[in-house]
């Protein structure tokens, strides 16, 4: 199974949210349907970057990566925020 790390952004609030699924459309869904707590309320969400990956724990861990300082400052700069 595929696991998928990913972006996604608010421009109503300008907030980003990082995390983790199976099913990109999915969970894009989910986010918008306010189904998914942390971003409940603070939409309407657009998908800005995903990554491929074989396991869940590497998934897991790049969604580690992104939610730090510095991965926060490398996500900004390659999707020019």
């Amino acid at each position: 199974m595929k696991y998928y790390s990913y972006a996604i952004y608010s421009p109503d609030t300008g907030i980003f949210y990082y995390g983790y699924f199976e099913d990109l459309e999915k969970v894009l869904e989910m986010h918008n349907s306010n189904q998914i707590a942390p971003t409940k309320d603070r939409g309407p969400w657009v998908m800005m970057f995903s990554e491929c990956f074989e396991t869940r724990l590497r998934a897991i861990r790049q969604v580690s990566f992104y939610r730090s300082v510095k991965g926060q400052r490398f996500m900004k700069k390659m999707l020019n925020f």
